[in-house]
């Protein structure tokens, strides 16, 4: 009993909701909690009922449907550490749509006199949910707006100086000005006479032209203004005049930087492969959490040898993309000069990332190499199957091998070599198929003959 207690604490701490509370107040809170379980195809809630409860995901997927006339539309998927109910509660209003689960799902349940006296009583609550409600009302704006459907704009974060973002931020505008024949621009915040390096600009000029067909921006921001001021205007007369943006973040990550992270698409941290580059992004990955919009933004880690005393030190698992020490390239100029080739490993690497950030969405399907929990199997004929049916659904698909180590309810603790199928894909596409891929892994489960199956989506993981 108490076990159940503290995890049902520990979820409650892992929703945007109860997270700024302490331990003490998540105590109290949790008596007000109940328990439920739903199978898949499940209905939690039927939109029109009463609101009479708010539900926290612990674990496992729901589809958040709306019905018009005889049409119905899948809203969002939702997954552990999501919560629904919020609105209808504050508003007494019926539900405004259904919520389906894809999977074996567990949920908290907290009813509306509850909630409603949890509000009163902790100003933290009621602060949290304020701000939720505000990241509702903004994702609605922005679908009205149609933001989401031509603007992208790409982050830049290095770790440290000389980590060649200018570079790679100019590859990057020009690779997405032939990618998608538009209006393209490049930004370095907050220093943005930076990009220049040697090139020479009239003095009051807000913009220069680049060779490659983008332009470099010089915005001049009333200084009297607050960071964050600044920044939201200037975002957005930009996403007026540009589709496509790339921006080098540099520095601590301020107001200014908050409201830029805000309309991040994607994010590429450029960072050493070296065990003080790994704290390093450790410590801007915590940063993000707030700043971002996770299921809307796709964080990557670029490990970068610019320099010959890092070209020995092997590639780590835990970096997206890889860069190897380029020693036919001078030197990470800004921008590089005509008459340098840019060599084919950051060729590739800067088209991966300018074709991924149309796809900033990500599903992973976690393959063991045991069946009947423990016993050894040779699976490479269900990863190729897996490989196959992502490529169909999602365009492409890649793998990689990692060590993995789970719980068995029968047999403890048990390790073995997981395949992980990964395929990054449009929104679009992750509200079409996803329970398509949801029924797959339950065939796959039912095949291996496994307790539960792991899928990672938006690098946020749920077991099936």
């Amino acid at each position: 009993m108490e076990l159940r207690k503290n995890q049902h604490i520990d979820a409650l701490a892992a929703s945007p909701l109860f997270a700024d509370c302490s331990r003490e107040i998540l105590e109290k809170i949790v008596s007000r909690v109940k328990f439920r379980q739903y199978f898949p195809q499940d209905v939690i809630v039927w939109q029109g009922q009463p609101s009479t409860s708010l539900f926290l995901i612990t674990n496992g997927i729901v589809a958040v449907k709306q019905r018009h006339r005889n049409a119905e539309h899948v809203l969002a998927y939702l997954m552990s550490g999501n919560s629904f109910g919020e609105v209808g509660i504050l508003e007494n209003q019926p539900r405004s749509a259904t919520v389906q689960a894809l999977s074996e799902v567990d949920v908290l349940v907290i009813q509306r006199e509850d909630f409603l006296e949890i509000l009163e009583t902790y100003s933290k609550v009621a602060i949290s949910l304020a701000k939720v409600l505000g990241t509702y009302l903004l994702k609605t704006n922005r679908r009205k707006s149609g933001e989401n459907a031509q603007s992208r704009v790409m982050l830049i974060i290095p770790t440290e100086k000389s980590m060649g973002a200018g570079t790679l931020g100019t590859l990057m505008a020009a690779e997405m000005v032939h990618f998608r024949q538009s209006p393209t621009a490049i930004l370095d915040y907050p220093d943005a006479h930076r990009i220049l390096g040697g090139f020479q600009v009239d003095l009051g000029k807000l913009s220069f032209r680049h060779p490659d067909g983008f332009d470099l921006l010089l915005p001049q921001m009333d200084r009297h203004l607050p960071s964050s001021t600044r920044t939201t205007i200037l975002m957005e007369q930009l996403l007026e005049t540009y589709d496509n943006l790339v921006v080098i973040l540099r520095g601590d990550l301020d107001e200014g930087a908050s409201t830029i992270l805000d309309h991040a698409d994607q994010i590429i941290i450029v960072a050493p492969p070296t065990e003080e580059g790994k704290k390093e992004v450790a410590h801007i990955r915590r940063k993000l959490k707030g700043k971002i919009r996770p299921e809307e933004t796709n964080v990557m880690l670029l490990h970068n040898r610019p320099h010959p005393s890092l070209a020995d030190i092997p590639e780590d698992d835990s970096a997206d993309l890889d860069l190897p020490y380029l020693p036919d390239f001078p030197s990470f100029q800004i921008p590089p000069p005509d008459l340098v080739e840019v060599p084919e490993a950051l060729a590739q690497l800067v088209k991966t990332c300018v074709e991924r950030l149309e796809r900033n969405q990500s599903i992973g399907i976690f393959i063991p190499t045991t069946i009947d929990v423990n016993l050894s199997s040779d699976t490479s004929k269900q990863m190729d199957e897996a490989m196959a049916f992502m490529a169909e659904k999602f365009g492409g698909a890649t793998c990689k091998i990692v060590n993995g180590v789970w719980l068995s309810d029968r047999l403890g603790l048990v390790g073995e070599v997981v395949y992980v199928v990964y395929s990054y894909l449009t929104q679009s596409d992750m509200t079409r198929h996803l329970d398509e891929v949801v029924e797959y892994l339950k065939t796959l489960k039912r095949e291996l003959k496994q307790e539960a199956m792991a899928l990672e989506i938006n690098r946020k993981m749920t077991i099936i």
